[in-house]
């Protein structure tokens, strides 16, 4: 119990306790005691732990003495001694790094060989000697610097990751220490790192039965939030640019990838086995079922669901394996490579904008051929964070200056922006791919950059003509995409055509404890009801009628909508991020759960829609992008808070 105070709370006298009372037992259990192995080893354990706090080397040594000592009483059967061989091994590690004695290394080595031949090949605990074993090799390459050991370390680094007894937790840390530690030795395996992480990430996700716990599962490994850009960053610096694309795309929107699956499109099965078609159909509608029960707040009825997901999940497997036999559906629901992506860019390139601590750069995939890397010298992770958070408080300064003040702070930001962002892209686009003005452009910001408004980035300067050098919208059209495949799949459900209807929803009047009332809503509903034609079937839900089932069912039976209210992204829960109607909140998981293949074009005149998650940026997970997953081809959304009245404005203006 003082062990793990100590280690919740870090107070030093709980651990010198607890290593007082160990040696107080140990003299109660003398050498021929039966348990004295026992105590030997937890007065070892907490010597160590105060070694690692301290950093006092006679705890260390005192630690390897008693090690030492509990391996002696210990049957070389004994389920448990593998553990001690463990715990001498990385106290020599911890040993050699300060006193560059090579035999301590040596015998840290040899331990845990001892231990990994005493386990059967699938043993669970043969992770752990992988573990300290990579560890041992990792040691004496940093001292030595003998590349040989390197390579033994990555090898039981790709051992343990790949060690298929122990749980996905494990094996997910493993693999992300491996791919940061081959970026620091820049070692020939991080392209294959990255992978294995992505890989393991992908499975470990796919067993949780609820959105929310994919999540959840997605956000507790350290380090793992700029997997996708590092192994993006990695990519560029190996010159595999077609890598690049697709780890960017395997690692990002990983949560909308998952979703995806349980509605793919499944025409062209049809056409070459129905059955199979119809009986991953079936499948499918079962786990969207399980699914949702899984988050039920009752215990016993949310582990029931929990237990048939797991039992579909492993039929929709099964059925899957049945399909990829089939000719011309090898790579059935498989990542999507370079050319599966390269669709994206059908109507216009897409420029994937990539920011890792590793370096900053772009890359844009054009309509055909290979991929183009576009230098940002300029620009570091940190420079990007800080622009960041400088456009949020220009922003916020903006909406309390008046209309005629110039927002010069704001004009020193977007020029920063075209200067050291947008410009070197330009370049290559007029000048390497000839893309003629007025083009069609896509944006896929990662990380850091999906928070600049990279769209309206601006030279603010004036020629000497007296013209005015032209801004990127005077340049290209720009529109902006969370991932290569929304695009895709956005474009695939645009082959079947519906009479048009649009819907105007608004809500200016939420009530109690819900906002502000929003007195420019009405009038932006009937400004906007006049712009559509008069043939077009137009209803409008507002006031009351603006309930949560209302707005949903509005939502489902129109092609177009227009939504006014107020926008509400939850930083610790994006799932529960919601439009605010007269009852209940419209919440994104609401959104996700429907799907209406036939919708075309949601405009989001709320705050706050298309914001990112803090915890999983790269998973773009906003109101904007659970409608575009529910069927809108095209949505437009806010970074920020946004006036009701300025709104109303720029619906007009873009209409």
């Amino acid at each position: 119990a003082l062990i793990a105070r100590f280690n919740k709370r870090g107070d030093i006298d709980d651990i010198t306790r607890a290593i007082s009372l160990f040696r107080e037992a140990l003299t109660l259990r003398p050498p021929e005691h039966p348990r004295r192995d026992t105590t030997l080893n937890n007065l070892a354990l907490a010597l160590d732990t105060r070694y690692k706090k301290l950093h006092v080397i006679e705890d260390l040594n005192e630690a390897i003495d008693r090690y030492r000592e509990c391996l002696r009483l210990t049957r070389h059967d004994h389920p448990e001694r593998h553990a001690t061989l463990h715990g001498l091994s990385a106290s020599l590690c911890s040993r050699f790094m300060q006193t560059r004695e090579n035999e301590d290394i040596e015998e840290a080595i040899n331990l845990c060989r001892e231990s990994l031949a005493a386990l059967s090949s699938l043993h669970p605990n043969r992770w752990f000697s992988y573990t300290w074993l990579q560890e041992a090799y990792l040691s004496r390459y940093r001292i030595l610097h003998d590349p040989a050991d390197l390579s033994l370390a990555v090898e039981n680094f790709r051992l343990a990751s790949r060690h298929p007894t122990q749980g996905f937790p494990d094996r997910i840390e493993e693999a992300i220490e491996w791919a940061r530690q081959a970026e620091v030795y820049h070692h020939e395996s991080a392209l294959e790192a990255y992978q294995t992480c992505f890989e393991l990430f992908d499975s470990h996700v796919m067993t949780r039965s609820s959105i929310t716990s994919r999540r959840e599962a997605a956000t507790a490994f350290r380090g793992a939030q700029s997997l996708p850009v590092d192994a993006a960053s990695c990519a560029i610096r190996r010159d595999n640019l077609r890598r690049a694309v697709e780890f960017v795309e395997q690692g990002r929107g990983q949560q909308w990838s998952l979703a995806s699956r349980l509605r793919t499109p499944l025409e062209d099965l049809k056409s070459a086995s129905p059955q199979l078609a119809q009986k991953l159909l079936e499948i499918n509608k079962r786990l969207s079922h399980a699914q949702g029960s899984a988050g039920s707040a009752d215990p016993a009825t949310a582990d029931r669901a929990a237990t048939e997901y797991r039992r579909l999940t492993k039929q929709w497997e099964a059925a899957v394996a049945e399909i990829r036999n089939l000719q011309a559906f090898s790579r059935f629901l498989l990542q999507p490579s370079y050319k599966d992506l390269q669709a994206a860019a059908r109507q216009g390139p897409v420029i994937i904008l990539i920011s890792s601590q590793y370096s900053c750069s772009a890359i844009i995939v054009p309509t055909s051929g290979e991929p183009h890397h576009v230098s940002l010298p300029s620009v570091a992770l940190l420079d990007l964070n800080n622009l960041k958070d400088r456009f949020a408080r220009a922003i916020r300064h903006a909406s309390i200056m008046g209309p005629k003040v110039p927002r010069n702070d704001l004009i020193v930001l977007l020029r920063t922006v075209w200067e050291e962002i947008m410009l070197p892209i330009i370049n290559v686009l007029e000048h390497i791919l000839k893309l003629k003005h007025g083009s069609r452009i896509w944006l896929c910001p990662t990380a850091a950059f999906t928070s600049i408004p990279l769209h309206a980035a601006h030279p603010f300067q004036t020629r000497a003509d007296r013209s005015k050098e032209p801004c990127l919208e005077d340049l290209y059209i720009c529109s902006y995409t969370p991932t290569l495949s929304a695009l895709v799949r956005s474009r695939q459900m645009m082959k079947k055509r519906v009479t048009p209807s649009f819907v105007t929803i608004g809500q200016g009047q939420p009530g109690a404890g819900k906002g502000k009332a929003l007195l420019a809503v009405e009038s932006e509903l009937e400004l906007v009801r006049k712009l559509v034609p008069a043939t077009a079937n137009r209803p409008t839900i507002s006031g009351d009628a603006a309930t949560r089932a209302g707005a949903l069912e509005a939502l489902e039976e129109n092609t177009w909508v227009h939504l006014a209210c107020h926008g509400k992204q939850d930083p610790t829960q994006p799932y529960n991020s919601h439009f605010v109607m007269r009852d209940e909140h419209l919440t994104l998981l609401d959104i996700m759960e429907k799907h209406v293949p036939h919708a075309e074009f949601a405009f989001l005149s709320a705050c706050h829609t298309a914001v990112g998650d803090k915890e999983t940026p790269d998973e773009v997970i906003h109101l904007a992008a659970g409608l575009q997953f529910s069927g809108f081809k095209s949505v437009i959304g806010t970074l920020w808070e946004v006036d009701d009245t300025v709104a109303k404005h720029i619906a007009n203006v873009d209409k």
